[in-house]
Protein backbone atom coordinates (compact mmCIF):
# COMPACT_ATOMS: atom_id res chain seq x y z
CA UNK A 1 0.00 0.00 0.00
CA UNK A 2 1.04 3.08 -0.98
CA UNK A 3 0.59 6.78 0.53
CA UNK A 4 -0.08 9.75 -1.58
CA UNK A 5 -0.38 13.31 -1.30
CA UNK A 6 -2.84 15.23 -4.66
CA UNK A 7 -3.21 18.83 -4.59
CA UNK A 8 -5.94 20.01 -6.28
CA UNK A 9 -9.67 18.63 -6.03
CA UNK A 10 -10.33 19.26 -10.05
CA UNK A 11 -11.89 16.68 -11.63
CA UNK A 12 -8.42 15.19 -12.67
CA UNK A 13 -7.18 15.05 -8.98
CA UNK A 14 -10.07 13.70 -7.71
CA UNK A 15 -10.11 10.46 -10.51
CA UNK A 16 -6.60 10.07 -9.30
CA UNK A 17 -7.73 9.75 -6.03
CA UNK A 18 -10.71 7.71 -6.97
CA UNK A 19 -8.85 4.95 -8.62
CA UNK A 20 -5.92 4.95 -6.20
CA UNK A 21 -8.70 4.36 -3.17
CA UNK A 22 -10.18 1.48 -5.43
CA UNK A 23 -6.07 -0.17 -5.56
CA UNK A 24 -6.96 0.11 -1.47
CA UNK A 25 -3.94 3.12 -1.61
CA UNK A 26 -4.06 5.69 1.50
CA UNK A 27 -4.90 9.35 -0.32
CA UNK A 28 -5.08 12.00 0.73
CA UNK A 29 -6.84 14.96 -1.19
CA UNK A 30 -5.90 18.95 -0.65
CA UNK A 31 -8.33 21.31 -2.27
CA UNK A 32 -7.21 25.20 -1.55
CA UNK A 33 -10.60 26.30 -2.72
CA UNK A 34 -14.34 25.79 -0.34
CA UNK A 35 -15.62 23.32 -3.04
CA UNK A 36 -14.45 20.55 -5.26
CA UNK A 37 -14.40 19.90 -8.89
CA UNK A 38 -12.41 22.94 -10.11
CA UNK A 39 -13.77 24.07 -13.22
CA UNK A 40 -16.61 21.65 -13.10
CA UNK A 41 -19.21 23.47 -10.39
CA UNK A 42 -22.93 23.77 -9.50
CA UNK A 43 -24.05 27.21 -7.95
CA UNK A 44 -27.07 27.58 -5.99
CA UNK A 45 -29.44 29.78 -7.20
CA UNK A 46 -31.09 31.70 -3.83
CA UNK A 47 -33.89 33.23 -5.85
CA UNK A 48 -35.17 30.26 -7.94
CA UNK A 49 -33.83 27.81 -4.72
CA UNK A 50 -32.19 25.18 -7.51
CA UNK A 51 -28.53 24.59 -8.22
CA UNK A 52 -27.26 25.57 -11.80
CA UNK A 53 -23.59 24.29 -13.14
CA UNK A 54 -21.04 27.44 -14.10
CA UNK A 55 -21.53 26.26 -17.49
CA UNK A 56 -23.18 23.39 -19.74
CA UNK A 57 -20.29 20.96 -20.49
CA UNK A 58 -21.22 18.79 -23.18
CA UNK A 59 -20.44 15.17 -22.66
CA UNK A 60 -20.13 12.50 -25.41
CA UNK A 61 -20.44 8.63 -26.37
CA UNK A 62 -16.69 8.79 -27.34
CA UNK A 63 -16.19 10.28 -23.51
CA UNK A 64 -15.17 6.43 -22.45
CA UNK A 65 -12.89 7.67 -19.73
CA UNK A 66 -15.74 9.59 -18.24
CA UNK A 67 -18.40 6.66 -18.56
CA UNK A 68 -16.00 4.48 -17.00
CA UNK A 69 -15.22 6.89 -13.82
CA UNK A 70 -19.19 7.31 -13.26
CA UNK A 71 -19.64 3.44 -13.49
CA UNK A 72 -16.58 2.98 -11.30
CA UNK A 73 -18.59 5.40 -8.82
CA UNK A 74 -21.81 3.56 -9.36
CA UNK A 75 -23.45 6.95 -10.83
CA UNK A 76 -23.49 5.96 -14.51
CA UNK A 77 -27.75 5.86 -13.55
CA UNK A 78 -27.42 9.57 -13.34
CA UNK A 79 -27.01 10.81 -16.88
CA UNK A 80 -29.21 9.95 -20.37
CA UNK A 81 -27.73 8.72 -23.24
CA UNK A 82 -29.04 9.24 -26.87
CA UNK A 83 -30.37 6.55 -28.50
CA UNK A 84 -29.08 8.14 -31.51
CA UNK A 85 -27.45 11.62 -32.73
CA UNK A 86 -30.04 13.93 -32.82
CA UNK A 87 -29.20 17.76 -32.92
CA UNK A 88 -31.30 20.86 -33.66
CA UNK A 89 -29.32 23.80 -35.82
CA UNK A 90 -30.85 27.23 -36.31
CA UNK A 91 -29.72 29.47 -39.06
CA UNK A 92 -30.35 32.91 -39.26
CA UNK A 93 -33.65 32.72 -41.19
CA UNK A 94 -34.90 30.84 -38.03
CA UNK A 95 -35.45 27.65 -40.29
CA UNK A 96 -34.45 24.52 -37.92
CA UNK A 97 -32.24 21.71 -39.48
CA UNK A 98 -32.14 18.57 -38.28
CA UNK A 99 -28.15 16.58 -37.80
CA UNK A 100 -29.70 13.02 -37.07
CA UNK A 101 -28.35 9.63 -37.15
CA UNK A 102 -30.18 6.52 -37.00
CA UNK A 103 -28.60 3.19 -35.83
CA UNK A 104 -27.80 1.19 -38.72
CA UNK A 105 -25.05 0.73 -40.35
CA UNK A 106 -22.12 2.39 -39.10
CA UNK A 107 -20.15 4.34 -39.82
CA UNK A 108 -22.24 5.07 -42.67
CA UNK A 109 -25.25 6.15 -41.02
CA UNK A 110 -23.53 9.46 -39.74
CA UNK A 111 -22.54 10.40 -43.22
CA UNK A 112 -26.35 9.38 -44.11
CA UNK A 113 -27.27 12.48 -41.62
CA UNK A 114 -24.60 14.95 -43.26
CA UNK A 115 -26.35 14.25 -46.22
CA UNK A 116 -29.67 14.59 -45.21
CA UNK A 117 -28.45 18.14 -43.29
CA UNK A 118 -30.24 20.52 -45.14
CA UNK A 119 -28.50 23.97 -42.94
CA UNK A 120 -25.88 23.37 -46.46
CA UNK A 121 -26.48 23.20 -49.93
CA UNK A 122 -25.56 19.81 -51.63
CA UNK A 123 -22.35 20.64 -52.86
CA UNK A 124 -21.34 21.12 -49.32
CA UNK A 125 -22.30 18.23 -47.68
CA UNK A 126 -20.77 15.89 -50.37
CA UNK A 127 -17.46 18.33 -49.60
CA UNK A 128 -17.57 17.88 -45.80
CA UNK A 129 -18.45 14.20 -46.28
CA UNK A 130 -15.50 13.91 -48.98
CA UNK A 131 -12.96 15.59 -45.72
CA UNK A 132 -14.12 12.82 -43.24
CA UNK A 133 -13.81 10.40 -45.49
CA UNK A 134 -10.04 12.01 -46.47
CA UNK A 135 -9.36 12.25 -42.59
CA UNK A 136 -9.18 8.61 -42.32
CA UNK A 137 -5.63 8.24 -44.66
CA UNK A 138 -4.49 11.86 -43.62
CA UNK A 139 -1.01 12.09 -42.51
CA UNK A 140 -0.93 13.82 -39.17
CA UNK A 141 2.54 15.42 -39.58
CA UNK A 142 0.98 17.39 -42.73
CA UNK A 143 -1.60 18.81 -39.91
CA UNK A 144 0.97 20.23 -37.64
CA UNK A 145 1.58 23.90 -38.90
CA UNK A 146 -1.87 24.16 -39.91
CA UNK A 147 -4.55 25.84 -38.19
CA UNK A 148 -8.09 24.90 -38.83
CA UNK A 149 -9.42 27.28 -41.17
CA UNK A 150 -6.06 26.61 -43.30
CA UNK A 151 -6.91 22.59 -43.10
CA UNK A 152 -10.54 23.21 -44.10
CA UNK A 153 -9.58 25.66 -47.31
CA UNK A 154 -6.68 23.49 -48.52
CA UNK A 155 -9.27 20.45 -48.48
CA UNK A 156 -12.34 22.51 -50.59
CA UNK A 157 -14.29 23.66 -47.35
CA UNK A 158 -16.42 27.26 -48.63
CA UNK A 159 -16.82 30.03 -46.64
CA UNK A 160 -20.46 29.54 -45.83
CA UNK A 161 -20.06 25.68 -44.61
CA UNK A 162 -17.11 27.32 -42.64
CA UNK A 163 -19.33 29.42 -41.10
CA UNK A 164 -22.14 27.92 -40.72
CA UNK A 165 -20.60 24.58 -39.70
CA UNK A 166 -17.29 24.05 -39.07
CA UNK A 167 -16.71 26.86 -36.77
CA UNK A 168 -19.44 26.44 -34.54
CA UNK A 169 -18.14 22.41 -33.79
CA UNK A 170 -14.05 23.83 -33.80
CA UNK A 171 -15.14 26.92 -31.68
CA UNK A 172 -17.03 24.51 -28.72
CA UNK A 173 -14.54 21.68 -28.69
CA UNK A 174 -11.74 23.82 -28.49
CA UNK A 175 -12.49 26.88 -27.18
CA UNK A 176 -10.25 28.52 -29.52
CA UNK A 177 -10.78 30.46 -32.67
CA UNK A 178 -10.92 28.79 -36.00
CA UNK A 179 -8.19 30.62 -36.87
CA UNK A 180 -5.87 29.81 -34.32
CA UNK A 181 -6.89 25.86 -33.24
CA UNK A 182 -4.66 23.74 -34.20
CA UNK A 183 -5.78 21.11 -36.95
CA UNK A 184 -3.40 17.99 -35.25
CA UNK A 185 -6.01 18.70 -31.80
CA UNK A 186 -9.25 18.72 -34.13
CA UNK A 187 -8.46 15.82 -36.47
CA UNK A 188 -8.11 13.62 -33.35
CA UNK A 189 -11.45 14.86 -31.90
CA UNK A 190 -13.37 13.88 -34.89
CA UNK A 191 -11.43 10.80 -35.22
CA UNK A 192 -13.32 10.43 -31.92
CA UNK A 193 -16.40 11.64 -32.63
CA UNK A 194 -17.06 9.91 -35.73
CA UNK A 195 -15.01 7.09 -36.12
CA UNK A 196 -14.62 5.40 -32.92
CA UNK A 197 -18.04 3.28 -32.92
CA UNK A 198 -21.46 3.94 -33.64
CA UNK A 199 -22.31 5.40 -29.89
CA UNK A 200 -19.45 8.24 -29.90
CA UNK A 201 -21.40 10.66 -31.39
CA UNK A 202 -23.90 10.44 -29.17
CA UNK A 203 -25.00 13.38 -26.96
CA UNK A 204 -24.85 12.43 -22.82
CA UNK A 205 -27.33 14.67 -20.75
CA UNK A 206 -26.77 14.87 -17.47
CA UNK A 207 -29.71 14.10 -14.98
CA UNK A 208 -28.70 16.16 -12.30
CA UNK A 209 -25.87 18.81 -12.07
CA UNK A 210 -22.09 18.33 -11.95
CA UNK A 211 -21.69 18.67 -8.30
CA UNK A 212 -23.88 15.52 -7.82
CA UNK A 213 -22.37 14.15 -10.96
CA UNK A 214 -18.81 14.05 -10.44
CA UNK A 215 -17.94 15.50 -6.84
CA UNK A 216 -20.28 14.27 -4.73
CA UNK A 217 -20.15 10.60 -6.07
CA UNK A 218 -16.00 10.68 -5.66
CA UNK A 219 -16.31 12.25 -1.93
CA UNK A 220 -18.60 9.16 -1.06
CA UNK A 221 -15.89 7.12 -2.70
CA UNK A 222 -13.35 8.21 -0.96
CA UNK A 223 -14.93 8.14 2.29
CA UNK A 224 -16.17 4.67 1.91
CA UNK A 225 -12.30 3.79 1.14
CA UNK A 226 -11.39 5.58 4.50
CA UNK A 227 -9.29 8.04 2.26
CA UNK A 228 -9.53 11.66 3.23
CA UNK A 229 -10.23 14.98 0.59
CA UNK A 230 -9.99 18.52 2.51
CA UNK A 231 -10.97 22.05 1.49
CA UNK A 232 -9.99 24.97 1.82
CA UNK A 233 -6.34 23.62 2.40
CA UNK A 234 -3.55 25.86 -0.02
CA UNK A 235 -0.13 24.58 -0.75
CA UNK A 236 2.44 27.66 -0.71
CA UNK A 237 5.59 25.74 -1.02
CA UNK A 238 6.74 22.32 -2.07
CA UNK A 239 10.65 21.17 -0.80
CA UNK A 240 13.17 18.99 -2.58
CA UNK A 241 15.83 16.56 -1.26
CA UNK A 242 18.03 15.29 -4.22
CA UNK A 243 15.43 15.57 -6.64
CA UNK A 244 12.51 14.06 -4.80
CA UNK A 245 9.68 15.25 -2.69
CA UNK A 246 10.52 15.64 0.88
CA UNK A 247 7.54 17.55 2.15
CA UNK A 248 4.59 19.82 0.92
CA UNK A 249 3.86 23.17 2.93
CA UNK A 250 0.03 24.53 3.19
CA UNK A 251 -0.76 27.87 4.89
CA UNK A 252 -1.59 25.30 7.68
CA UNK A 253 0.72 22.44 8.36
CA UNK A 254 3.19 20.58 6.34
CA UNK A 255 2.74 17.47 4.72
CA UNK A 256 5.90 14.43 4.56
CA UNK A 257 6.79 11.15 4.22
CA UNK A 258 4.38 10.28 1.09
CA UNK A 259 5.59 7.94 -1.62
CA UNK A 260 4.02 10.38 -3.98
CA UNK A 261 2.92 13.67 -4.41
CA UNK A 262 0.25 14.41 -7.43
CA UNK A 263 -0.14 18.11 -8.28
CA UNK A 264 -3.70 18.04 -10.27
CA UNK A 265 -4.39 22.11 -10.63
CA UNK A 266 -4.18 24.35 -13.21
CA UNK A 267 -0.86 26.11 -14.19
CA UNK A 268 -1.90 29.50 -12.93
CA UNK A 269 -1.83 28.10 -9.29
CA UNK A 270 0.95 25.71 -9.72
CA UNK A 271 3.46 28.79 -10.84
CA UNK A 272 2.40 30.10 -7.53
CA UNK A 273 3.83 27.41 -5.30
CA UNK A 274 7.34 28.20 -4.17
CA UNK A 275 10.21 26.26 -5.37
CA UNK A 276 8.24 24.67 -7.89
CA UNK A 277 8.79 26.64 -10.94
CA UNK A 278 11.98 24.56 -11.96
CA UNK A 279 10.23 21.91 -12.73
CA UNK A 280 7.38 23.57 -15.13
CA UNK A 281 8.66 23.46 -18.77
CA UNK A 282 8.24 27.14 -20.71
CA UNK A 283 4.69 27.01 -18.31
CA UNK A 284 4.36 30.51 -18.43
CA UNK A 285 3.96 30.34 -22.80
CA UNK A 286 0.52 28.88 -22.11
CA UNK A 287 -1.95 30.79 -22.96
CA UNK A 288 -5.94 30.60 -22.16
CA UNK A 289 -9.41 30.87 -23.74
CA UNK A 290 -12.42 32.26 -22.22
CA UNK A 291 -16.11 31.03 -21.75
CA UNK A 292 -18.98 33.29 -21.37
CA UNK A 293 -22.14 30.95 -20.30
CA UNK A 294 -25.67 32.69 -19.47
CA UNK A 295 -28.37 30.60 -17.72
CA UNK A 296 -31.94 32.68 -18.00
CA UNK A 297 -35.16 31.69 -16.14
CA UNK A 298 -38.35 31.99 -17.96
CA UNK A 299 -41.80 32.69 -16.88
CA UNK A 300 -42.79 30.32 -20.07
CA UNK A 301 -40.14 28.47 -21.88
CA UNK A 302 -41.02 28.29 -25.66
CA UNK A 303 -37.89 25.98 -26.21
CA UNK A 304 -38.84 22.56 -27.00
CA UNK A 305 -35.43 20.64 -28.02
CA UNK A 306 -33.03 19.79 -25.43
CA UNK A 307 -30.13 21.18 -27.67
CA UNK A 308 -29.58 23.78 -30.13
CA UNK A 309 -26.72 25.16 -32.27
CA UNK A 310 -26.83 28.24 -33.48
CA UNK A 311 -25.08 28.81 -37.10
CA UNK A 312 -23.13 31.65 -37.81
CA UNK A 313 -23.49 33.18 -34.07
CA UNK A 314 -21.45 34.20 -31.43
CA UNK A 315 -23.49 32.53 -28.67
CA UNK A 316 -23.17 28.95 -30.11
CA UNK A 317 -25.39 26.72 -28.12
CA UNK A 318 -28.66 27.09 -26.06
CA UNK A 319 -29.15 23.93 -24.23
CA UNK A 320 -33.48 23.86 -22.70
CA UNK A 321 -33.23 23.01 -18.98
CA UNK A 322 -36.81 23.29 -18.88
CA UNK A 323 -37.63 26.38 -16.14
CA UNK A 324 -34.31 28.07 -17.28
CA UNK A 325 -32.04 27.91 -20.48
CA UNK A 326 -28.34 28.05 -20.49
CA UNK A 327 -26.09 29.87 -23.50
CA UNK A 328 -23.09 29.09 -23.98
CA UNK A 329 -20.34 31.37 -25.99
CA UNK A 330 -16.83 29.95 -26.16
CA UNK A 331 -13.36 31.70 -27.36
CA UNK A 332 -15.49 35.11 -26.17
CA UNK A 333 -13.13 37.33 -25.89
CA UNK A 334 -15.33 40.40 -26.50
CA UNK A 335 -18.49 39.58 -24.05
CA UNK A 336 -15.66 38.13 -21.35
CA UNK A 337 -14.64 41.82 -21.41
CA UNK A 338 -17.78 43.35 -21.02
CA UNK A 339 -20.20 44.12 -18.22
CA UNK A 340 -22.98 41.93 -17.59
CA UNK A 341 -25.83 44.28 -18.13
CA UNK A 342 -24.95 44.79 -21.99
CA UNK A 343 -23.87 41.01 -22.09
CA UNK A 344 -27.98 40.13 -21.38
CA UNK A 345 -29.27 42.63 -23.50
CA UNK A 346 -27.08 41.22 -26.37
CA UNK A 347 -27.86 37.50 -25.94
CA UNK A 348 -31.49 38.15 -25.56
CA UNK A 349 -31.04 40.26 -28.76
CA UNK A 350 -29.70 37.59 -30.01
CA UNK A 351 -31.91 34.95 -28.96
CA UNK A 352 -34.72 36.67 -30.89
CA UNK A 353 -33.04 36.73 -34.10
CA UNK A 354 -33.24 33.28 -33.96
CA UNK A 355 -36.08 32.19 -32.18
CA UNK A 356 -39.12 35.22 -32.79
CA UNK A 357 -40.71 33.70 -30.19
CA UNK A 358 -38.88 34.65 -27.55
CA UNK A 359 -39.22 37.93 -25.76
CA UNK A 360 -37.41 39.71 -22.80
CA UNK A 361 -40.64 39.48 -20.94
CA UNK A 362 -40.21 35.96 -20.92
CA UNK A 363 -37.14 36.37 -18.56
CA UNK A 364 -37.65 35.99 -14.67
CA UNK A 365 -33.56 36.04 -13.44
CA UNK A 366 -30.72 35.07 -14.92
CA UNK A 367 -26.56 35.03 -14.08
CA UNK A 368 -23.57 35.29 -16.21
CA UNK A 369 -20.89 33.48 -15.26
CA UNK A 370 -17.33 34.68 -17.10
CA UNK A 371 -14.53 32.15 -16.66
CA UNK A 372 -11.72 34.12 -17.63
CA UNK A 373 -9.54 31.28 -18.06
CA UNK A 374 -11.82 28.70 -18.67
CA UNK A 375 -9.61 26.16 -20.85
CA UNK A 376 -6.10 26.65 -22.51
CA UNK A 377 -5.81 28.14 -26.01
CA UNK A 378 -5.88 24.60 -28.47
CA UNK A 379 -3.83 26.17 -31.17
CA UNK A 380 -0.19 24.79 -32.46
CA UNK A 381 1.77 26.42 -29.67
CA UNK A 382 0.45 23.94 -27.37
CA UNK A 383 1.45 20.88 -28.84
CA UNK A 384 5.22 21.82 -28.37
CA UNK A 385 4.71 22.76 -24.95
CA UNK A 386 2.56 19.94 -23.94
CA UNK A 387 5.36 17.36 -25.57
CA UNK A 388 8.10 19.09 -24.03
CA UNK A 389 6.79 18.38 -20.56
CA UNK A 390 7.32 15.82 -18.38
CA UNK A 391 4.40 14.78 -16.43
CA UNK A 392 6.40 12.61 -13.53
CA UNK A 393 9.85 13.20 -12.16
CA UNK A 394 10.96 10.98 -9.63
CA UNK A 395 7.87 10.74 -6.99
CA UNK A 396 6.84 14.22 -8.40
CA UNK A 397 3.57 13.63 -10.84
CA UNK A 398 1.41 16.51 -12.50
CA UNK A 399 -1.95 15.79 -13.89
CA UNK A 400 -4.75 17.60 -15.71
CA UNK A 401 -6.19 18.33 -18.82
CA UNK A 402 -2.96 20.64 -19.73
CA UNK A 403 -0.75 17.52 -19.73
CA UNK A 404 -0.23 15.98 -23.05
CA UNK A 405 -3.28 13.51 -24.05
CA UNK A 406 -3.94 14.78 -27.74
CA UNK A 407 -7.47 16.06 -26.43
CA UNK A 408 -8.14 19.77 -25.93
CA UNK A 409 -9.14 20.76 -22.40
CA UNK A 410 -12.26 18.85 -21.62
CA UNK A 411 -13.95 16.91 -18.89
CA UNK A 412 -12.79 13.55 -20.66
CA UNK A 413 -9.22 14.66 -21.04
CA UNK A 414 -8.60 15.93 -17.40
CA UNK A 415 -10.33 12.30 -16.23
CA UNK A 416 -7.93 10.53 -18.80
CA UNK A 417 -4.86 11.85 -17.45
CA UNK A 418 -6.26 11.95 -13.76
CA UNK A 419 -6.34 8.01 -14.01
CA UNK A 420 -3.38 8.09 -15.81
CA UNK A 421 -1.34 9.44 -12.94
CA UNK A 422 -3.02 7.33 -10.70
CA UNK A 423 -1.78 4.17 -12.69
CA UNK A 424 2.13 5.17 -13.11
CA UNK A 425 1.46 5.47 -9.28
CA UNK A 426 0.37 2.39 -8.49
CA UNK A 427 2.47 0.74 -11.25
CA UNK A 428 5.67 2.33 -9.68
Amino acid sequence: MKKILIIGGGLSGLTSAVYLSKLNHKVTLLEASPKFGGRTYSIFNETKKEFFDNGQHLLMGCYEETLDFLKLMDAEHLIEIQPYLDLTYVDKDSIHHKLRADKLNYPFNLLRAILKFSGLSFKERLLIIDFLLDMLCCNKEDLSDLTVYDWLKLKGQGQNAINSFWELLTVSTLNTKIEEASAVIFDEVLTRIFFTGNDAAKIIFPKTNLNQLFVEPALTFLKNHKNNAIHSEKVTQINFENEFVKSIVSESRVYSNYDFYIFAIPIHSLQKIKNIESQLFHSHQIEYSPIVNAHIWLNRNPFTERIYGLMGSELHWIFNNGNFISLTSSASNRWGKMDKEIIIQEICSEIKKYFPIFNKEMVEDWKIIKEKRATFRADSKILELRKAFMSQKNNLLFTGDWVDNGLPATIEGAIMNGKKAAKAVADA
